[in-house]
Protein backbone atom coordinates (compact mmCIF):
# COMPACT_ATOMS: atom_id res chain seq x y z
CA UNK A 1 0.00 0.00 0.00
CA UNK A 2 1.03 3.83 -0.62
CA UNK A 3 -0.23 6.98 -0.18
CA UNK A 4 -0.69 9.07 -3.75
CA UNK A 5 0.15 12.67 -4.31
CA UNK A 6 -1.98 13.58 -6.95
CA UNK A 7 -1.98 17.43 -7.58
CA UNK A 8 -4.23 17.71 -10.70
CA UNK A 9 -6.72 16.23 -12.76
CA UNK A 10 -4.04 14.71 -15.23
CA UNK A 11 -2.32 12.89 -12.36
CA UNK A 12 -5.61 11.76 -11.36
CA UNK A 13 -6.46 10.04 -14.57
CA UNK A 14 -3.24 9.25 -15.10
CA UNK A 15 -3.95 6.63 -12.56
CA UNK A 16 -7.52 5.86 -12.84
CA UNK A 17 -6.46 4.73 -16.54
CA UNK A 18 -3.61 2.79 -14.96
CA UNK A 19 -6.21 0.61 -13.71
CA UNK A 20 -8.44 0.42 -16.23
CA UNK A 21 -11.38 2.15 -14.44
CA UNK A 22 -14.70 3.50 -17.22
CA UNK A 23 -13.41 6.69 -18.37
CA UNK A 24 -17.29 7.51 -17.80
CA UNK A 25 -16.58 7.76 -14.27
CA UNK A 26 -13.14 9.89 -14.27
CA UNK A 27 -15.12 12.78 -13.61
CA UNK A 28 -17.28 11.18 -10.52
CA UNK A 29 -13.34 10.00 -9.27
CA UNK A 30 -11.93 13.70 -9.68
CA UNK A 31 -14.71 15.66 -7.58
CA UNK A 32 -13.60 13.07 -5.00
CA UNK A 33 -10.46 13.68 -5.36
CA UNK A 34 -10.66 17.44 -4.80
CA UNK A 35 -10.60 17.93 -0.79
CA UNK A 36 -11.67 21.18 0.73
CA UNK A 37 -11.94 22.65 3.87
CA UNK A 38 -13.84 25.86 4.35
CA UNK A 39 -14.16 28.18 6.97
CA UNK A 40 -17.26 29.85 7.64
CA UNK A 41 -17.61 32.69 10.06
CA UNK A 42 -21.11 34.35 11.48
CA UNK A 43 -23.17 31.35 11.75
CA UNK A 44 -25.63 30.50 14.21
CA UNK A 45 -25.61 27.93 16.55
CA UNK A 46 -28.68 26.72 15.02
CA UNK A 47 -27.22 26.85 11.34
CA UNK A 48 -24.15 25.11 12.74
CA UNK A 49 -25.71 22.05 13.74
CA UNK A 50 -28.08 21.90 10.97
CA UNK A 51 -24.67 22.09 8.69
CA UNK A 52 -22.68 19.80 10.97
CA UNK A 53 -26.30 17.06 10.41
CA UNK A 54 -25.94 17.46 6.48
CA UNK A 55 -22.45 16.87 6.57
CA UNK A 56 -22.69 13.66 7.78
CA UNK A 57 -25.50 12.70 5.31
CA UNK A 58 -23.53 13.40 2.81
CA UNK A 59 -20.58 11.82 3.77
CA UNK A 60 -18.41 14.86 4.56
CA UNK A 61 -17.70 16.27 8.39
CA UNK A 62 -18.08 19.67 9.69
CA UNK A 63 -16.49 20.85 12.84
CA UNK A 64 -18.23 22.90 14.72
CA UNK A 65 -16.96 24.78 18.38
CA UNK A 66 -18.40 22.83 21.72
CA UNK A 67 -20.55 25.93 22.52
CA UNK A 68 -22.76 25.75 19.34
CA UNK A 69 -24.44 22.74 21.20
CA UNK A 70 -25.88 25.01 23.55
CA UNK A 71 -25.77 28.43 22.25
CA UNK A 72 -28.50 30.67 22.75
CA UNK A 73 -29.89 32.38 19.29
CA UNK A 74 -27.57 35.67 19.33
CA UNK A 75 -24.27 33.67 19.30
CA UNK A 76 -22.27 33.63 16.66
CA UNK A 77 -19.70 30.69 15.74
CA UNK A 78 -17.38 29.71 12.76
CA UNK A 79 -17.36 26.33 11.30
CA UNK A 80 -14.38 24.43 9.85
CA UNK A 81 -16.58 21.96 6.92
CA UNK A 82 -14.08 19.40 5.70
CA UNK A 83 -15.39 17.74 2.10
CA UNK A 84 -14.59 16.55 -1.25
CA UNK A 85 -16.29 18.14 -4.35
CA UNK A 86 -18.78 15.68 -4.84
CA UNK A 87 -19.74 15.87 -1.09
CA UNK A 88 -19.85 19.65 -1.18
CA UNK A 89 -22.51 19.61 -4.41
CA UNK A 90 -24.64 17.13 -2.07
CA UNK A 91 -24.43 19.57 1.23
CA UNK A 92 -25.27 22.90 -1.31
CA UNK A 93 -28.11 21.13 -2.94
CA UNK A 94 -29.95 20.29 0.30
CA UNK A 95 -28.89 23.54 1.82
CA UNK A 96 -30.84 25.03 -1.07
CA UNK A 97 -33.91 23.65 -0.27
CA UNK A 98 -33.82 25.80 3.24
CA UNK A 99 -34.86 29.34 2.85
CA UNK A 100 -33.05 29.92 5.97
CA UNK A 101 -29.69 28.44 4.70
CA UNK A 102 -29.45 29.19 1.12
CA UNK A 103 -27.04 32.24 1.45
CA UNK A 104 -24.62 29.61 2.42
CA UNK A 105 -25.18 27.15 -0.10
CA UNK A 106 -25.03 30.17 -2.21
CA UNK A 107 -21.26 30.54 -1.05
CA UNK A 108 -20.40 27.16 -1.38
CA UNK A 109 -21.45 27.08 -5.17
CA UNK A 110 -19.36 30.24 -5.23
CA UNK A 111 -15.91 28.00 -4.56
CA UNK A 112 -17.66 24.69 -6.40
CA UNK A 113 -17.40 27.32 -9.48
CA UNK A 114 -13.74 28.77 -9.07
CA UNK A 115 -12.27 27.04 -12.28
CA UNK A 116 -10.31 28.37 -15.25
CA UNK A 117 -7.92 30.68 -16.69
CA UNK A 118 -7.96 33.97 -14.35
CA UNK A 119 -7.95 37.30 -16.92
CA UNK A 120 -6.97 41.05 -16.13
CA UNK A 121 -8.45 43.92 -18.19
CA UNK A 122 -5.71 46.74 -18.61
CA UNK A 123 -6.81 49.39 -20.86
CA UNK A 124 -8.25 47.98 -24.34
CA UNK A 125 -6.68 44.47 -23.25
CA UNK A 126 -7.53 41.17 -22.18
CA UNK A 127 -4.27 39.55 -20.61
CA UNK A 128 -5.16 35.58 -19.87
CA UNK A 129 -2.98 34.40 -17.13
CA UNK A 130 -2.87 31.29 -17.82
CA UNK A 131 1.15 30.88 -17.00
CA UNK A 132 3.05 32.82 -14.36
CA UNK A 133 3.78 36.34 -15.16
CA UNK A 134 7.21 38.15 -14.73
CA UNK A 135 7.05 41.78 -13.52
CA UNK A 136 10.26 43.69 -13.20
CA UNK A 137 10.84 45.90 -10.69
CA UNK A 138 12.44 49.29 -11.98
CA UNK A 139 13.17 52.10 -8.90
CA UNK A 140 13.46 55.42 -9.68
CA UNK A 141 14.20 56.33 -6.14
CA UNK A 142 17.92 56.93 -4.04
CA UNK A 143 16.61 54.75 -1.06
CA UNK A 144 15.03 51.72 -2.05
CA UNK A 145 15.83 48.43 0.20
CA UNK A 146 17.74 46.86 -2.66
CA UNK A 147 20.40 49.25 -4.33
CA UNK A 148 20.53 46.14 -7.36
CA UNK A 149 16.95 47.66 -8.79
CA UNK A 150 17.88 51.45 -8.63
CA UNK A 151 18.07 53.02 -11.90
CA UNK A 152 17.93 56.69 -11.97
CA UNK A 153 19.72 57.56 -15.59
CA UNK A 154 18.46 57.10 -18.79
CA UNK A 155 21.64 55.36 -19.67
CA UNK A 156 21.22 52.49 -16.75
CA UNK A 157 17.24 52.26 -17.51
CA UNK A 158 17.68 51.67 -21.17
CA UNK A 159 20.39 49.12 -20.76
CA UNK A 160 18.17 47.04 -17.79
CA UNK A 161 14.66 47.15 -19.90
CA UNK A 162 16.40 46.10 -22.76
CA UNK A 163 18.20 42.80 -20.86
CA UNK A 164 14.52 42.36 -18.94
CA UNK A 165 12.98 42.32 -22.61
CA UNK A 166 15.46 39.87 -23.76
CA UNK A 167 14.62 37.46 -20.63
CA UNK A 168 11.49 37.43 -21.10
CA UNK A 169 9.60 40.22 -18.71
CA UNK A 170 5.82 40.51 -19.21
CA UNK A 171 5.60 43.51 -17.28
CA UNK A 172 8.02 46.33 -16.22
CA UNK A 173 7.12 47.68 -12.69
CA UNK A 174 7.82 51.75 -12.24
CA UNK A 175 8.16 52.76 -8.50
CA UNK A 176 9.14 56.64 -8.01
CA UNK A 177 8.84 56.80 -3.94
CA UNK A 178 10.27 54.02 -1.80
CA UNK A 179 8.02 51.92 0.36
CA UNK A 180 10.36 50.33 2.27
CA UNK A 181 9.76 49.75 6.05
CA UNK A 182 10.18 53.41 7.62
CA UNK A 183 10.32 55.24 3.99
CA UNK A 184 9.48 58.92 5.04
CA UNK A 185 6.79 59.73 2.30
CA UNK A 186 6.97 62.60 -0.63
CA UNK A 187 4.96 65.01 -2.56
CA UNK A 188 3.10 63.83 -5.53
CA UNK A 189 5.82 67.09 -7.23
CA UNK A 190 8.87 64.93 -6.61
CA UNK A 191 7.62 61.92 -7.69
CA UNK A 192 6.15 62.72 -10.76
CA UNK A 193 9.86 64.34 -11.31
CA UNK A 194 11.19 61.45 -10.69
CA UNK A 195 8.85 59.44 -13.11
CA UNK A 196 9.80 61.85 -15.58
CA UNK A 197 13.37 60.98 -16.02
CA UNK A 198 12.81 57.58 -16.80
CA UNK A 199 8.55 56.83 -17.44
CA UNK A 200 9.05 57.83 -21.00
CA UNK A 201 12.51 56.47 -21.80
CA UNK A 202 11.06 53.04 -21.19
CA UNK A 203 7.89 53.72 -23.25
CA UNK A 204 10.06 54.61 -26.37
CA UNK A 205 12.28 51.94 -26.39
CA UNK A 206 9.59 48.92 -25.61
CA UNK A 207 6.07 47.69 -25.86
CA UNK A 208 6.25 45.55 -22.99
CA UNK A 209 3.47 46.32 -20.57
CA UNK A 210 3.76 49.14 -17.62
CA UNK A 211 3.08 49.23 -14.49
CA UNK A 212 3.56 52.19 -11.92
CA UNK A 213 4.07 51.71 -8.39
CA UNK A 214 1.98 54.95 -6.31
CA UNK A 215 -0.95 55.73 -4.24
CA UNK A 216 -1.51 59.15 -5.39
CA UNK A 217 -3.81 59.46 -8.03
CA UNK A 218 -1.84 62.91 -9.22
CA UNK A 219 1.06 60.77 -10.02
CA UNK A 220 -1.26 57.75 -11.62
CA UNK A 221 -3.03 60.37 -13.71
CA UNK A 222 0.79 61.11 -15.22
CA UNK A 223 1.53 57.68 -15.70
CA UNK A 224 -1.80 56.84 -16.98
CA UNK A 225 -1.00 59.73 -19.86
CA UNK A 226 2.85 58.11 -20.46
CA UNK A 227 1.35 54.36 -21.03
CA UNK A 228 1.03 52.96 -17.91
CA UNK A 229 -1.49 49.98 -18.44
CA UNK A 230 -1.41 48.89 -14.59
CA UNK A 231 -1.61 51.33 -11.27
CA UNK A 232 0.71 48.71 -8.39
CA UNK A 233 -1.45 50.59 -5.07
CA UNK A 234 0.42 49.90 -1.94
CA UNK A 235 -3.16 51.10 -0.18
CA UNK A 236 -5.88 49.35 -1.73
CA UNK A 237 -7.24 52.70 -3.02
CA UNK A 238 -7.29 53.93 1.20
CA UNK A 239 -4.61 57.29 0.69
CA UNK A 240 -5.87 59.14 -1.88
CA UNK A 241 -10.06 59.90 -2.24
CA UNK A 242 -9.47 59.92 -5.97
CA UNK A 243 -7.84 56.89 -7.08
CA UNK A 244 -10.81 54.94 -7.41
CA UNK A 245 -12.40 57.43 -10.11
CA UNK A 246 -8.82 57.33 -12.21
CA UNK A 247 -8.59 54.09 -12.04
CA UNK A 248 -12.55 53.37 -13.23
CA UNK A 249 -12.38 55.94 -15.56
CA UNK A 250 -9.27 54.99 -17.20
CA UNK A 251 -9.96 51.29 -17.39
CA UNK A 252 -6.29 50.30 -16.19
CA UNK A 253 -5.53 47.38 -14.43
CA UNK A 254 -4.73 48.06 -10.51
CA UNK A 255 -3.09 45.67 -8.04
CA UNK A 256 -5.02 45.87 -4.64
CA UNK A 257 -2.07 45.35 -1.37
CA UNK A 258 -2.61 44.11 2.01
CA UNK A 259 -1.06 46.30 4.52
CA UNK A 260 -1.33 47.43 7.98
CA UNK A 261 -0.96 51.40 8.47
CA UNK A 262 2.04 53.28 6.10
CA UNK A 263 5.40 52.12 4.88
CA UNK A 264 6.95 54.65 7.98
CA UNK A 265 4.94 52.97 10.29
CA UNK A 266 3.58 49.79 9.39
CA UNK A 267 6.72 47.11 11.20
CA UNK A 268 5.75 48.84 14.90
CA UNK A 269 4.58 45.91 16.28
CA UNK A 270 2.00 44.56 14.09
CA UNK A 271 -0.28 41.69 15.01
CA UNK A 272 -2.66 39.56 13.73
CA UNK A 273 -5.08 37.36 15.46
CA UNK A 274 -5.78 35.40 12.15
CA UNK A 275 -3.63 36.68 10.00
CA UNK A 276 -4.91 35.51 6.57
CA UNK A 277 -8.76 36.09 7.84
CA UNK A 278 -8.15 39.45 8.36
CA UNK A 279 -6.31 39.64 4.83
CA UNK A 280 -9.18 37.44 3.35
CA UNK A 281 -12.07 40.29 4.87
CA UNK A 282 -9.49 43.46 3.81
CA UNK A 283 -9.75 41.95 0.09
CA UNK A 284 -13.24 41.09 0.50
CA UNK A 285 -14.26 44.53 1.44
CA UNK A 286 -11.54 46.29 -0.98
CA UNK A 287 -12.90 44.43 -3.85
CA UNK A 288 -16.57 45.81 -2.69
CA UNK A 289 -15.45 49.25 -2.07
CA UNK A 290 -13.61 48.89 -6.08
CA UNK A 291 -17.01 47.62 -7.65
CA UNK A 292 -18.93 50.42 -5.93
CA UNK A 293 -16.67 53.23 -7.51
CA UNK A 294 -16.91 51.93 -10.99
CA UNK A 295 -14.00 49.65 -11.01
CA UNK A 296 -14.49 46.31 -13.30
CA UNK A 297 -13.67 43.40 -11.27
CA UNK A 298 -11.86 42.52 -14.39
CA UNK A 299 -9.33 45.20 -13.85
CA UNK A 300 -9.01 44.16 -10.15
CA UNK A 301 -5.82 42.31 -9.18
CA UNK A 302 -4.66 41.76 -5.11
CA UNK A 303 -1.38 41.37 -3.36
CA UNK A 304 -0.81 40.16 0.18
CA UNK A 305 1.53 42.64 0.89
CA UNK A 306 4.56 39.93 1.84
CA UNK A 307 7.21 42.02 4.12
CA UNK A 308 4.30 45.47 4.35
CA UNK A 309 3.18 45.23 8.31
CA UNK A 310 4.06 41.68 8.37
CA UNK A 311 5.96 39.43 11.22
CA UNK A 312 8.11 37.00 9.82
CA UNK A 313 5.39 33.73 10.72
CA UNK A 314 3.00 36.16 9.14
CA UNK A 315 4.78 36.23 5.91
CA UNK A 316 5.71 32.19 5.72
CA UNK A 317 1.68 31.53 6.68
CA UNK A 318 0.75 33.71 3.66
CA UNK A 319 3.73 32.00 1.58
CA UNK A 320 2.20 28.44 2.59
CA UNK A 321 -1.73 29.59 2.57
CA UNK A 322 -1.45 31.34 -0.18
CA UNK A 323 -3.70 29.65 -2.19
CA UNK A 324 -6.90 30.87 0.29
CA UNK A 325 -6.30 33.85 -1.44
CA UNK A 326 -7.94 32.56 -4.94
CA UNK A 327 -11.50 32.18 -3.31
CA UNK A 328 -11.55 36.18 -4.68
CA UNK A 329 -11.15 35.04 -8.36
CA UNK A 330 -8.53 37.27 -9.02
CA UNK A 331 -5.33 37.41 -10.11
CA UNK A 332 -2.80 36.76 -7.17
CA UNK A 333 0.25 39.11 -7.75
CA UNK A 334 3.03 38.71 -4.86
CA UNK A 335 6.15 40.83 -4.13
CA UNK A 336 9.03 38.49 -2.86
CA UNK A 337 11.55 39.58 -4.37
CA UNK A 338 14.90 39.91 -1.63
CA UNK A 339 13.09 40.72 1.27
CA UNK A 340 14.49 40.47 5.16
CA UNK A 341 12.31 36.96 5.79
CA UNK A 342 13.54 35.54 2.84
CA UNK A 343 17.73 36.72 4.51
CA UNK A 344 16.56 35.93 7.62
CA UNK A 345 17.17 31.72 8.88
CA UNK A 346 21.31 32.45 7.55
CA UNK A 347 20.91 36.10 8.59
CA UNK A 348 21.72 37.46 4.84
CA UNK A 349 21.47 41.00 3.42
CA UNK A 350 19.26 41.65 0.19
CA UNK A 351 22.47 40.88 -2.26
CA UNK A 352 22.86 37.44 -1.38
CA UNK A 353 19.28 36.42 -1.16
CA UNK A 354 18.89 35.34 -5.10
CA UNK A 355 18.58 32.32 -3.96
CA UNK A 356 15.79 32.14 -1.25
CA UNK A 357 14.00 33.90 -3.83
CA UNK A 358 13.85 32.07 -6.35
CA UNK A 359 12.98 28.63 -4.04
CA UNK A 360 10.51 30.95 -2.53
CA UNK A 361 9.00 31.60 -6.27
CA UNK A 362 8.76 27.99 -6.75
CA UNK A 363 6.70 27.77 -3.31
CA UNK A 364 4.26 31.04 -4.61
CA UNK A 365 3.95 29.59 -7.81
CA UNK A 366 2.81 26.43 -7.08
CA UNK A 367 0.59 27.99 -4.01
CA UNK A 368 -1.39 29.75 -6.81
CA UNK A 369 0.52 33.11 -7.52
CA UNK A 370 -0.20 34.08 -10.43
CA UNK A 371 2.16 37.71 -11.37
CA UNK A 372 5.61 37.79 -9.26
CA UNK A 373 7.19 40.94 -9.03
CA UNK A 374 11.23 40.42 -9.09
CA UNK A 375 14.55 41.96 -9.47
CA UNK A 376 16.13 39.12 -11.31
CA UNK A 377 14.31 38.76 -14.55
CA UNK A 378 16.22 36.42 -15.77
CA UNK A 379 16.14 34.15 -13.24
CA UNK A 380 12.98 34.73 -12.33
CA UNK A 381 11.53 33.89 -16.13
CA UNK A 382 13.71 30.46 -15.80
CA UNK A 383 12.01 28.94 -12.48
CA UNK A 384 8.42 30.05 -13.82
CA UNK A 385 8.89 28.05 -17.09
CA UNK A 386 9.81 25.49 -15.26
CA UNK A 387 7.52 25.29 -12.76
CA UNK A 388 4.69 26.18 -15.28
CA UNK A 389 5.79 22.97 -16.92
CA UNK A 390 6.08 20.85 -14.34
CA UNK A 391 2.58 21.67 -12.51
CA UNK A 392 0.72 21.04 -15.80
Amino acid sequence: MRALHLPNDAHIIKELQTIGVDPNAHDIFIKKARCSILKINALSCAQANVLKQTALVCGADAAIPKTAYFGGKKRKVAVLLFANQRELMKIRDRLIEQDWLSPLADEIDMHLHQTGALFVRARRRRIILNRTYIMGIVNATPDSFYNGSRYCDEGTVCRVVELMEKAGVDIIDVGAESSRPGAAPISARVEIKRLKNILPVIRRNTGILLSVDTHKAEVAAYAIDNGASFINDISALRFDPKMASLIARSKVGVVLMHMKGTPRTMQRNPHYKDCMGEIHDFFKERIAFARENGIDPGQIMIDPGLGFGKRLTDNYEIINRLSELKAHNRPICVGHSRKSFIGYPEKLPPDECLEGTIGTQALLISNGANILRVHDVGEAKKVAVLIDTILL
